[in-house]
């Protein structure tokens, strides 16, 4: 019976699905991001990881360090490596599909960073200076594979291995040799790198090892700002951060458009149908019989609206690989399986609660004003 009183208005149905499904395609991307922030702070090595920053830069662009500064810092007690690394970016600020290249010493950089190439060599890596190594992400991304050449600005090299990593930003960036990118990259000086990354053996030292870091250059020829890698990632997505919390909003008004979108379509279902109701009510169903008519209606709605949704979003985030920068900092739209139940759950409720009004007035219809269409 739902299907066919659905069938009476075809176009107005279809219409109201898609609107719905419209609104969950947006609310599921806003989801998606929340859940590719939250994956991109959740690296198993942060909470032993110093980044050292130039002080009072927020961009890698304007972060210069000299090279030398990592020698220094690998010899302070507590500390069990230290990094130096070139950053250079397509765009600084958020923006969708950010192009990120760090530049570090080939050999320290495999043995620092706990990468696994899942296709390719690294050694090739190590003994070709105009290689570089790619994460799945973004090989993803560009449908890059090993042997390809890549071409960004005046860079251009060739894929030497595609690498996962257990620190999910790391993904999403391009690996080269330190001298290359120093050389290739627009503004780029040998010598000079974007920050230092230092790795201490116990993380209770972390902030210790922080303080004496900035206290040996604090009068240095360029003063750092060394913070731990949660505390500096978090700095560096304060503008994605910002464009979630808009985003939020805009969640909730598409919560808001499945209501208005369902309620109106149920509400004018019912009116159109008084006597079929009275008629109802006079051969023997009762009025939670016609509650549930209404409801099972406004579900089919929004479970069908809502299935299509979630469909729109799955394909629009695998084909595309969508990601989302900031400073550096590459952060991907992540779906799962929990996720799309979230959404399936707020369509419900949204025809739930679309439906709730009409069901109990079709539910409390008196037989003989129904019958005369009053």
């Amino acid at each position: 019976m739902t299907r066919k009183n659905l069938g009476r208005r075809p176009v107005r149905t279809w219409v109201t699905i898609f609107g719905v499904a419209s609104a969950m395609l947006l609310l599921i991307l806003v989801g998606s991001l929340s859940a590719g922030l939250d994956r991109a702070m959740s690296g198993s090595e942060a909470a032993r990881t110093l980044i050292v920053y130039r002080q009072n830069r927020y961009c890698p662009q304007t972060s210069n360090l000299p090279e030398w500064y990592a020698d220094r810092i690998a010899k302070m007690d507590g500390v069990a490596s230290a990094l130096p690394v070139k950053v250079f970016l397509s765009n600084c600020r958020a923006s969708l599909d950010v192009v990120a290249f760090q530049g570090a010493p080939a050999a320290a950089l495999l043995e620092t960073r706990n990468f696994d190439v899942i296709s390719g060599d690294a050694d090739a890596f190590r003994t070709r200076r105009n290689s570089a190594l790619i994460g799945k992400a973004f090989a993803d991304r560009r449908n890059l594979a090993v042997g390809d050449r890549f071409r960004f600005g005046t860079m251009n090299f060739e894929i030497a291995g595609v690498f996962t990593s257990s620190e999910p930003v790391e993904e999403g960036v391009v690996v080269t040799h330190l001298d290359f990118l120093q050389r290739s990259s627009p503004g780029g000086k040998p010598g000079v790198v974007t920050q230092i990354e230092v790795k201490v053996r116990n993380a209770a030292d972390a902030e210790r090892v922080a303080r004496e870091i900035d206290d040996t250059f604090r009068s240095a020829e360029a003063p750092t700002d060394t913070r731990p890698k949660v505390a500096f990632l978090e700095g560096a997505t304060r503008d994605l951060r910002e464009i979630l919390r808009f985003a939020n909003w805009l969640a909730a008004a598409c919560f808001v458009v499945m209501l208005v979108l369902v309620g109106n379509t149920v509400v004018m279902s019912v009116q159109e149908r008084t006597r079929e109701l009275g008629v109802l009510r006079t051969v023997g169903f009762e009025g939670r019989h016609l509650a549930t008519l209404v409801l099972g209606e406004a579900w089919t709605i929004a479970g069908i609206g809502g299935l299509l949704g979630l469909a729109a979003t799955w394909t629009v985030i695998r084909l595309t690989h969508l990601t989302i920068g900031s400073e550096g900092v590459i952060v991907e739209f992540v779906t799962s399986p929990e996720l799309a139940a979230k959404g399936i759950a707020v369509a419900l409720l949204a025809g739930t609660l679309a439906a709730l009004v009409p069901a109990l007035r079709a539910s409390r219809v008196p037989v003989v004003a129904a019958l005369r269409g009053t």
